[in-house]
Formats: C-alpha cells, sequence, structure tokens
C-alpha cells in the first residue's frame, strides 16, 4: 500500500465523478424515485472510504498518461526556491491547513460539551420508554429544553434532544422514533466520517458540496425507515407531522446554538432546509421500494475498479542512459544492477542475489544496468 501524487490524483478525479453521479441522483425527480436513497447512501460510503484510502494497492497497475501526468508532474517538480518545489509548497499548506481544521474540530467539541452543560441544568430529562414502548436497549436518554431549536443528535452522545413544544401523543411518537432511527444506524458516528473528511480534504470544494448534502440523505433514509409497514393514511400523518414540528419551531431562536457557535456538521436534524424535499420523496408511492441489488453491486465496484490503476507521466529514456555489452562478454555471466539498487548475478541461466558487487566480481563479469 503506497500514497503518491497519482493515487492522490486518481482518487480526486473519481471522487468528482461519484459526487457528480451523487448530485445527478439526488437532484433529479425521475433518477431519485428510480434509484432512491439507499442507493445513495452506498455511494456516500464509498465516497467517504475512498477519500479515506487514496492509495496505490499491489494489484495496482501502473498506466503512462504523459498527457495530464507529465505537465502536472512538471508543475509539481517546479523548484521555487533551492530544492523546494512547489509540491513541498502545497504540502506544507495542505498540513498547515490540516491542522487548523483539527484545532477549530477540538474548538467545536469543547463547545458542545458546553451546550450539554447548559442542557444538563436546564433540561427536563425523561427516556424513550415514557414515551413509547421501546426493547431496552434502545432506551435513550430524552431531553426537553425550550433552547433546543429542533429534534436532534448533537455530538457522539447517545441523547435525544427535543424542543418543549405542544405536540399530541402520535405527533411526538413520531419525532422519538424518528431520532431513534439515527442512533440505530449510527448516523452521529457517519458524522464523525465526514468531519474527518473535512479535516483532511478542507481544500477541496467537492467533499464540502457531498458532506451539506449527506444530511439529506441520512433525514430521507430514516423518514423511510420510520414509515415501513404505515399506510398511505399513516405516511401522510408523519408528514404532516414533520410540518407541523416545523412550524411550532418557526418563531423560536436557537439562541444558545447561535451563541455558542455549534457547526450543523456535528448534530443531526430535521431543519427546514431538508424538509421540503423529504416531504415530496415521502409521498411519493414509489418511496418504499428499494434499488435493484445489481445496481448497488456494480456502484460498490466503482472504487476498486479505480484502484485497479493509477496514472504516471512517462517520458522515453534516451538512448545513453542503457548499458550493453557485447553477446560473447555474456556468455559465462554477467551482473544485472537494478533500478532500486540491489543487484543479480546470472552465470549459465542461474539468477543470485548479491550485495554490491566486488572487485573481484567485477573483473570476471561485465555489468548490465537495468
Amino acid at each position: 500500500m503506497n500514497i503518491s501524487v497519482s493515487s492522490v490524483f486518481i482518487t480526486l478525479v473519481i471522487t468528482l465523478l461519484m459526487i457528480f453521479l451523487f448530485y445527478l441522483v439526488l437532484f433529479n425527480k425521475k433518477l431519485i424515485f428510480l434509484l432512491r436513497s439507499d442507493l445513495l447512501i452506498v455511494l456516500s460510503f464509498i465516497i467517504i472510504i475512498r477519500l479515506l484510502f487514496p492509495v496505490e494497492w499491489p494489484f495496482t497497475i501502473t498506466l503512462p498518461f504523459s498527457w495530464i501526468m507529465n505537465p502536472l508532474q512538471s508543475f509539481l517538480d517546479y523548484r521555487i526556491l533551492g530544492n523546494f518545489s512547489v509540491l513541498y509548497l502545497l504540502l506544507t499548506v495542505w498540513i498547515v491547513g490540516g491542522g487548523i481544521q483539527v484545532l477549530r474540530l477540538m474548538i467545536q467539541v469543547k463547545k458542545i460539551n458546553n451546550v450539554f452543560g447548559v442542557l444538563d441544568k436546564a433540561a427536563i430529562k425523561k427516556k424513550v420508554s415514557d414515551y413509547i414502548d421501546i426493547d431496552g436497549c434502545f432506551d435513550y436518554p430524552v431531553w426537553l429544553a425550550d433552547c433546543i431549536p429542533f429534534p436532534m443528535i448533537l455530538g457522539f452522545k447517545k441523547i435525544i434532544l427535543v424542543p418543549n413544544i405542544d405536540l399530541e401523543k402520535k405527533e411526538f411518537e413520531h419525532v422519538i422514533l424518528h431520532e431513534i432511527e439515527h442512533l440505530k444506524h449510527h448516523d452521529n458516528t457517519i458524522k464523525l466520517f465526514i468531519n474527518i473528511l473535512l479535516v483532511i480534504y478542507w481544500w477541496f470544494p467537492p467533499v464540502h458540496w457531498l458532506c451539506d448534502k449527506i444530511q439529506l440523505v441520512l433525514e430521507m433514509r430514516v423518514d423511510k425507515r420510520v414509515t415501513n409497514g404505515l399506510s398511505d393514511l399513516g405516511v401522510t400523518d408523519y408528514a404532516e407531522t414533520l410540518l407541523k414540528v416545523q412550524k411550532a419551531l418557526s418563531s423560536k431562536k436557537d439562541i444558545t446554538f447561535n451563541q455558542l457557535g455549534v457547526s450543523s456538521t456535528f448534530y443531526i436534524n430535521d431543519g427546514s432546509s431538508t424538509l421540503y424535499y423529504r416531504i415530496m420523496y415521502l409521498l411519493n408511492r414509489n418511496y418504499k421500494k428499494s434499488t435493484n441489488a445489481l445496481l448497488i453491486l456494480i456502484i460498490l465496484l466503482i472504487p476498486l475498479i479505480s484502484n485497479c490503476i493509477v496514472l504516471e507521466p512517462y517520458i522515453t529514456p534516451s538512448v545513453d542512459v542503457y548499458s550493453s555489452s557485447s553477446a560473447s562478454d555474456l556468455e559465462n555471466g554477467f551482473i544485472l544492477k537494478h533500478s532500486d539498487g540491489s543487484y543479480s548475478l546470472y552465470i549459465k541461466g542461474n539468477m543470485e542475489t548479491i550485495s554490491e558487487p566486488d572487485s573481484d566480481l567485477l573483473s570476471q563479469y561485465p555489468v548490465i544496468t537495468e
């Protein structure tokens, strides 16, 4: 497993294409109802994994591609000052920027702890079992407070946060079931990987585009899970609950979150930005269907196929870089010097790996440079 300029380059190219596919499916009404949200979840997972491992594997095939890779390599090798090249400059900027992002991540974690400190004093503390019958392993804490801006899971704590608003029993059950599904499917862990991507690829805009829309896909998946088994009327009631909650919260000001500056990349919420699209998806008759398994398998093969090939620069060597000897000189044996600096001794068709040849060997056998 090796990381190089070429492996990072092919990763960015493949990722850009997959993010384009992600957007195309998500925002094309025909495609989203044809391919559905489960494919988008799989595609998101593949993109995240591909970005976290921009490497060459032992089975990777190197292909010369001078048209693009030669100019790129020449640009990166350009010396700015002494031996300090453009590549070193970009790596320095990347590392420094990543360090700043890590610092911001730590600040956000501290802010989240401050939010929980405020809520620990102000919230009404309940459990899921206080509202619905539930298996004990899913009996998460439920905190209610006026300062909570919308139903959410914040950070990596398995606590359901709900604004203190007037809801009927069935409507409150919908809200609780929705948040339980987020926790069941570890959506807060997915948010962690999103933040890791934003730390590493802070300079690559398509990653920000992807992370911005994964929230919507997570909500669509949870809506589908919660309404599985419901009649059309039940689905309509669920959609009406989403609208009622949003209407009730429209006049509330999320003072705690605004003052403390908690980033949206750290919580899973049911905000208004995703509501219209979620309801449109819910009310479509085909939303409960799943994507064809063969199509999902094809999507899964994309990163594997892309990892099989890496593009490299290529320049045809000039004649004077080769060394040669006449055939008669090689009959009794010769020493082959490999490109990595190692040596092999060939005698009558047999090969033996040797350390750097001494003067005796050099006097007996000609040396061929690989």
